[in-house]
């Protein structure tokens, strides 16, 4: 069977636009190259290329801001719990007062 021929083929030549699209990112891929290879190249940095920041009170607000989300996570899950709990002792006076009649 015929490339052209097969189902779901619609385009006459399209293989062919395919390969020379392929042929043309190869190209600028090759001709990029020594581009990045020199944007690569180690320099070394003379005397004080920047300024010193102490992680220590990025660390401290990071651990705060960790316990502060936990807590409230635990908050959340107790508050939930405690409706849950209500809504049982609710259920089982109904049922207690059914169960009488």
């Amino acid at each position: 069977m015929n490339t052209l021929e097969r189902p779901g083929r619609h385009l006459a030549g399209g293989g062919l636009a395919r390969r020379r699209l392929a042929a043309l990112a190869a190209l600028a891929v090759t001709a990029l190259l020594p581009a990045l290879a020199l944007a690569q190249e180690f320099v070394k940095v003379e005397g004080k290329a920047g300024e010193d920041v102490p992680a220590g009170p990025f660390v401290a607000i990071a651990y705060g801001f960790i316990w502060i989300a936990i807590l409230a996570y635990v908050v959340f899950i107790a508050r939930g719990v405690g409706r849950v709990r209500g809504e049982l002792d609710e259920l089982r006076r109904k049922l207690d007062a059914a169960g009488k009649r």
